[in-house]
């Protein structure tokens, strides 16, 4: 569950820096509104790709910890990065946007893949020796 968690968290991150850098450095001088319309639209692009990239890299790091079952433990990656999603959406926004529904497929894909391709990996490499 860590590992989902931190997927979140980065993806959180990441927006969050992007758009401090943009608004401090890039684009002084915003207005609240033009502001709030800078960080919901980093927030929808990053959210969705970065959640998605970050899923995949977390559930790749923990792959290396197991023996077996990579697959489902990818999948418990992601879920467990769509539950704080969503959670922190509902809390910060009162309500979940369309887009979470992409992302969280994404995340799912993501996650799944990370656990394939290891597994790929970890049977090729039996076979090999």
């Amino acid at each position: 569950m860590g590992y989902g968690f931190l997927a979140e968290f980065a993806t959180v991150l990441t927006i969050i820096l992007i758009v401090q850098t943009y608004a401090r450095i890039f684009a002084r001088g915003l207005t609240d509104a033009e502001y709030v319309a800078v960080g919901e639209r980093v927030g929808g692009i990053v959210g969705i790709v970065g959640g998605t990239l970050y899923t995949f890299l977390f559930a790749r790091l923990l792959m290396r910890r197991l023996a077996t079952r990579f697959v489902a433990h990818g999948v418990v990656v992601a879920f467990t990065a769509i539950v704080f999603s969503i959670a922190g959406s509902v809390a910060g926004h009162q309500g979940v946007p369309a887009g979470y529904i992409l992302a969280s497929g994404l995340k799912l894909a993501a996650g799944a893949s990370a656990g394939f391709l290891y597994s790929r990996s970890v049977s090729l490499n039996r076979n090999v020796v």
